[in-house]
């Protein structure tokens, strides 16, 4: 089942003391970084590095001073030294997987019912003479089939079973990399590019290319790898050189 790419929120969280404080000393511009750091967060399982806050300013072309305050200086998010969450955000993610898991277990306990139920009434049709009379005549109905009506039967069978093929070959979708795993392709095709810089890039972008969805993130690796140089390092402002880069991506 596809993962919900929304999340909820209050709305009139702009009100909240706190943003309030935020929109004063940064203005609106403070008020999208804090919704777009939220949303890393429901992407990243609910925690994200505190090192990070240098890619997130980078994919975001502001200055890090920006997200550093956001970060630490208004009580938004907490932190343990080496990871940052927002209490708000793990307490939702926590009643959505509650949610998830019981409906799970109902659907489990739905199943082995109708397992039970169609295990009584085998048992209840082998006892039956009736019954078993109605499945000989069945039986000897269908062996009295003419042979176009059985190609039929298995032309439809097999485009039941190529249609369900391309379901689950639909079904498969995008996994983003990890930061791990982006750094030891970059380590292995000796790039030199920032290995969080490109995940936060992406991940801004929702892995998306262009219009279409992202299928071979080490492809967009030699693009990034030959771009490379038009990208600063760091955070602070765009470029122009870079608005035209994002342009192009």
């Amino acid at each position: 089942m596809k993962e919900t790419f929304y999340f909820q929120h209050d709305y009139n969280a702009r009100n909240d003391p706190k943003l309030q404080d935020v929109l004063i000393d940064l203005g609106v511009e403070g008020i999208g970084v804090f919704w777009c750091i939220i949303e890393q967060l429901y992407e990243q399982g609910g925690t994200l590095p505190i090192r990070s806050c240098k890619s997130i300013a980078f994919a975001l072309h502001v200055d890090c001073n920006v997200v550093e305050r956001l970060v630490h200086d208004y009580g938004l998010f907490q932190n343990d030294g080496e990871k940052m969450w927002s209490e708000s955000v793990l307490n939702r993610l926590n009643r959505r997987k509650d949610i998830s898991d019981k409906r799970k277990l109902a659907a489990l306990a739905r199943w082995r019912q109708n397992l039970e139920n169609q295990s009584q009434a085998s048992i209840q049709s082998t006892d039956n003479p009736i019954i078993n009379n109605a499945n000989e005549m069945q039986v000897h109905t269908t062996s009295n089939a003419s042979a176009g009506h059985k190609e039929k039967e298995i032309k439809e069978k097999n485009n039941i079973k190529e249609s369900i093929k391309e379901k689950h070959e639909t079904a498969k979708r995008f996994v983003p990399p990890t930061l791990e795993e982006v750094k030891a392709r970059i380590k292995e095709m000796n790039y030199t590019f920032d290995a969080e810089a490109f995940i936060a890039f992406y991940q801004s972008k929702n892995w998306m290319v262009g219009k279409n969805k992202m299928k071979d993130w080490k492809a967009a690796m030699v693009t990034w790898q030959i771009r490379e140089p038009r990208f600063p390092r760091g955070g602070g402002k765009s470029s122009s050189t870079t608005k035209k880069a994002n342009e192009e991506w």
